[in-house]
């Protein structure tokens, strides 16, 4: 695993672990979520990132952490397609020398979710208490010929069923406030190569 995706991995993880650029105005929406019962063909996840970044095909995957009660937390990640432009309704117009990536499940890995999920369920009806969370794994990049910016601000949606539009999860995560982070950015190739 390349540096860059163990930086981009442990923002994802700040963000399951309540890190202060998730909006104080997601969290009530956010909270209504219920993993079990969320409608998978309505979950859609949105990276906004600068244009100096562009997520590679099949960089971005959606990671469920399941942990039952004395066992092992597991991570099982998820295929998902970037959606046409007609498909991303409700998401908001990106900022000046940025560009908003938009997926949803595959339908392959949303038959597996289901089963994961109903798994899951059948742990807890046979007794066994556990979690299960939603994180956005952003694994690969590639740099943009783009001009070198004074900050890289990354913006990640989720909506669901429970929201019924996208909410920011992270907003504005400035990548370069991060020395590790920062560090890890110097080793994405180019796009294209």
């Amino acid at each position: 695993m390349n540096r860059l995706v163990r930086v981009l991995a442990g923002a994802a993880a700040l963000v399951l672990a309540g890190c202060s650029s998730v909006p104080l105005t997601s969290i009530p929406p956010l909270a209504r979520i219920d993993a079990r019962t969320t409608d998978l063909s309505m979950l859609r996840v949105a990276v906004q990132l600068p244009d100096a970044l562009r997520p590679r095909s099949g960089g971005v995957k959606l990671d469920v952490v399941t942990k039952l009660a004395s066992e092992a937390e597991t991570r099982t990640s998820f295929a998902v397609m970037e959606m046409s432009a007609r498909e991303r309704g409700g998401l908001p117009a990106p900022p000046p020398n940025a560009s908003i990536y938009a997926y949803r499940l595959s339908p392959e890995d949303a038959a597996r979710f289901e089963a994961l999920r109903a798994g899951m369920v059948e742990q807890g009806k046979n007794g066994k208490r556990g979690s299960m969370g939603l994180g956005v794994a952003a694994k690969e990049f590639c740099r943009a010929n783009a001009a070198p910016q004074a900050g890289l601000p990354v913006t990640i949606y989720l909506m669901t069923s429970e929201t019924k539009s996208f909410i920011p999860v992270v907003r504005d995560f400035d990548l370069l406030s991060d020395p590790a982070m920062a560090g890890g950015l110097e080793s994405i190739q180019p796009c294209g190569s």
